[in-house]
This record gives structure tokens, sequence and C-alpha cells, in this order.
């Protein structure tokens, strides 16, 4: 019998927001945005006991499925961090996109399109109304940028949280500027940083740094409890099993699943 865990789903605010969201009139594809494939919310505690807030661009292929984000690769690198800070439940993430992107030249004007912005100010506001959280870590540019437009705000000047900027958790792609080490040097800057502002974690244990590359233990599953019920265990502890199809279609919207 299986007694996995599952995400019961969000409570109060975020449930509203997940029932009122923007739709393909604000995330056209015209504009870049894989919107075929519908909104994808978050990941982790969206009810108000989340310790630890998570930010990072949009949706990709994986999370399409799965219907949460950070559940591919990058996923599984980020759960890893996390899981260093002695989190191991108490988190939320969320996007700085609710909907996938296909273009990033034609989508990233719209970072702070009023809509698109409002919408993702409500998500901010409401995972700090408790007044639980300890700490925010952006990964990537877009995530940054987000996150400083709603500092901006009334509602954000009100946060007390420690904030730290991290590289996207994929930046280190082949020929790319930045290397493996330079991703995890980064990460380990920003675990040192973030360490001392963890009051609460749900598990103490010392920080390990990062190495050269990624260990095993690194690269963690994503827990059950993070996904709706009946998501199956290769999907939240194996990478690349979803991956654009030939031919992609309308706004690269075909996706092709290969079970490990």
């Amino acid at each position: 019998m299986n007694t996995d865990p599952f995400d019961t789903g969000p409570t109060g605010k975020f449930r509203t927001l997940c029932q009122k969201y923007p739709d393909d009139t604000v995330y056209r594809g015209a504009d870049g945005f894989r919107s075929l494939w519908g909104p994808i919310f978050y990941r982790g505690r969206a009810n108000g006991s989340a310790r630890l807030l998570v930010i990072g661009q949009d949706p990709a292929q994986t999370e399409a499925f799965t219907r949460r984000i950070l559940s591919g690769q990058a996923g599984r690198r980020v759960q890893g961090f996390v899981e260093k800070l002695g989190y191991t439940r108490s988190y939320l993430m969320i996007n700085a996109f609710v909907y996938g992107i296909f273009n990033q030249n034609m989508a990233m004007p719209h970072l702070n399109d009023p809509e698109i912005q409002a919408y993702r100010h409500q998500w901010l506001e409401a995972a700090f109304a408790k007044g639980k959280i300890e700490a925010v870590v952006t990964f990537g540019n877009a995530a940054f940028n987000a996150w400083t437009a709603f500092k901006a705000t009334p509602a954000g000047q009100a946060v007390t949280a420690f904030h730290q900027k991290a590289l996207h958790p994929t930046a280190d792609k082949p020929g790319g500027p930045i290397t493996r080490k330079d991703l995890l040097d980064n990460w380990n800057v920003a675990l040192n940083k973030l360490r001392p502002h963890i009051q609460n974690p749900d598990v103490s244990k010392p920080l390990v740094p990062y190495g050269n590359d990624f260990t095993a233990a690194e690269l963690p599953a994503i827990p059950s409890r993070d996904f709706p019920m009946g998501l199956q265990p290769w999907m939240r502890n194996t990478d690349f099993w979803a991956g654009m199809s030939d031919p992609p279609g309308t706004e690269r919207a075909n996706i092709s699943i290969v079970v490990p």
C-alpha cells in the first residue's frame, strides 16, 4: 500500500489566487509565452506556514505535467539548496511568471507589465501575511528584478525578511560563460549569507558547502508532499523526461514524455 503524502492544495488567499489569475490575453503566445499549457503557480506550502521564500523565473516542460514549479533539473538542484539550510518542508516557491516561456527575448520585457506584476505582488503579499518568512532567495535576474519591484511597494517596504540573490539553477549551460564551479561557488556564498538568518529550520544541521560538482545527495528527489496526489516517484527523482516534441508546434507547446 502506497502511503506517500501529497500536497492538499493552497488555502486562504493562495487558493483565491489560484482560482482567479491572468489568462492568455495577458500571457499571450505572441509575446513569447507558452500559454497553451496554462498557469503553474507554486511548489511547497501555499498555506501560510512557509519560513523560506524561493523565487524562480518560469515553469518549463516538466512543470507542465507535474503542475508544480521547479520540479525538473532546476527543481532538484534548488531542493538540495534549501535542504542545506535545513528546510525539508517549510518553504514556498513561486516564479516571476506563472506561464512558461518559449522566447526569452519576447517575454522578458513583460516582467513588470501592470497585470503580470500586480498578480505576482498579490502572491508575495500573501506569502508575508502571516509574518513567518525568515529569508528570501531569488534565483536568476528575472526573479531578482521581480523581488526588487515588490520591495518598492508599500507592502514590500514593510517586509524585513533577509534577501539573497543567487545564480539561476541552470546558469551553467554547456558552452556558456558560467561554469558548474562558478554556479556552486555563487551558491556557497548565498548559503553562507542566508544561514545566520535561519532561525526555525525543519532540521538543524551543519552547513555543508558545495564542492566542484553536485553530489548525488545534493540532487535529492523532490518530496511527494510537494505534488498532487498520485504523481509517480520517477517524475520527482529523475531529470529530462519531458522535452520538446518534433515538430514543437505553436508556442513550442508540443511536449514529448519518455518514461525512464
